[in-house]
């Protein structure tokens, strides 16, 4: 009955839609998975606390589920008018936020509304540009192989988006977090300014982010809440088409609070060979300074993307993670896997994917001791080989974007 209900009030919203003469549309993102350790029990990811990221093939130990409905309800001048809501899930596995009194983890997975905003295409008195206001994922420049956001802005705001100055496309947010204290909240000004034409195959991008406290007195209590630190964050990524058959990428990032400081380069690089196998390649560096005491990492990798026949394709990756902090030794992880695909296509992005996978990574006795620490898998991976320098899984795992 349940069903049967839901199932007639989804009917009746699309005949409504249809009916006002707005159209809607559904796109979104998944991935979810299974697996084994070798020791017995649940798959475990490897990654080195202290590294930013991890590298995700056969190395993912979560769900992510992000459904989109985009409903275009109006059209006025050649601009169109949107509503994009996104009930989106991110769920680590072991993850006990939703426990029950026994400390369990609940197999519950639940959506919290990840994008829910309004905004207008193609306005042409704001220079043709977007604007909007909502909840969004916004000013996400990511890597693939590692699925690093090196910009992300996500959160509640309103701004104008790509407007055309000529020589490139401006935007420009004001992001708060509604939920934080009437009294005490964190304002930022994300801008920024791509489609910089530099080279013949190449393009500039520049992202800008100051932040800054707002804050009153408490009426009722007379309490101001600390200081806070001013902080920017600036990012400059040059791309170049058509190198070695895909896109390079070189990027360079410094951002602060007060004494907190993170300084990075990154070079990305994608390609083809032999019409078959697709490549990625990454290289990352990275200072991050807290109050005077410094913490280095270093990062390599790439992947291969191969089409055996029909449907098939065969996957390798390695990389190799290092950090190094101030007065202590340096960890090292180098983590490997070779997975089979069946596929929705041809290319080596086409997708829905299935892979069947085997990973192996070995790591250093400085990283061992550390291995629970600051990083959302750790304390899995330290259960099953916190008494090793290695470790392997093998699992499936599905991935789909529409």
């Amino acid at each position: 009955m349940k069903t049967t209900t839901l199932s007639l009030a989804a009917m009746l919203a699309a005949a409504s839609t249809c009916a006002s003469g707005a159209s809607l549309d559904f796109s979104g993102y998944m991935r979810a998975g299974v697996g084994l350790n070798a020791r017995g029990g649940t798959q475990v990811c490897y990654g080195l606390p202290g590294a930013d990221s991890k590298f995700r093939l056969g190395n993912e130990c979560d769900y992510v589920i992000e459904p989109t409905f985009n409903a275009k309800l109006a059209t006025y001048e050649g601009s169109d008018w949107h509503v994009l809501v996104m009930p989106g899930v991110y769920r680590a596995w072991g993850d006990t936020e939703f426990a029950n009194a026994a400390g369990v983890g609940s197999s519950e997975l639940v959506a919290r509304f990840g994008q829910v905003y309004t905004y207008g295409n193609n306005i042409s008195a704001l220079g043709g540009g977007r604007l909007w206001a909502g909840r969004r994922f916004y000013n996400r420049l990511q890597t693939g192989i590692n699925d690093q956001y090196l910009e992300n802005n996500d959160g509640d705001g309103a701004g104008l988006e790509d407007v055309n100055v000529g020589f490139g496309k401006f935007s420009i947010g004001f992001m708060l977090n509604p939920r934080d204290a009437a009294t005490n909240n964190r304002l930022s000004i994300p801008l920024r300014l791509t489609n910089l034409k530099t080279l013949p195959n190449g393009e500039l991008s520049v992202y800008v982010t100051p932040s800054t406290q707002v804050k009153s007195r408490n009426r009722l209590t007379g309490i101001v809440a600390d200081d806070q630190d001013d902080g920017v964050a600036v990012g400059l990524y040059q791309t170049l088409g058509g190198t070695l058959g895909g896109e390079t990428l070189v990027g360079a990032k410094y951002d602060r609070i007060g004494e907190v400081r993170n300084s990075r380069v990154v070079v990305q690089q994608s390609g083809s060979f032999l019409q078959t196998t697709r490549f990625d390649l990454i290289g990352e560096y990275r200072v991050a300074s807290d109050h005077g005491v410094d913490s280095k990492w270093t990062a390599i990798g790439g992947r291969t993307d191969t089409r055996i026949s029909g449907p098939f394709r065969l996957l390798a990756e390695v990389g190799n993670d290092r950090v190094t902090p101030d007065g202590a030794p340096t960890r090292s992880m180098t983590k490997f896997t070779l997975a089979g695909a069946v596929s929705a296509g041809p290319e080596a992005w086409s997708r829905p994917t299935i892979r069947l996978f085997v990973t192996h990574a070995i790591w250093n006795e400085a990283a061992r001791q550390v291995l629970s620490q600051n990083w959302v898998n750790g304390e899995r991976l330290a259960q099953v080989y916190g008494d090793k320098r290695s470790g392997t899984s093998v699992g499936v795992q599905t991935e789909a974007w529409w």
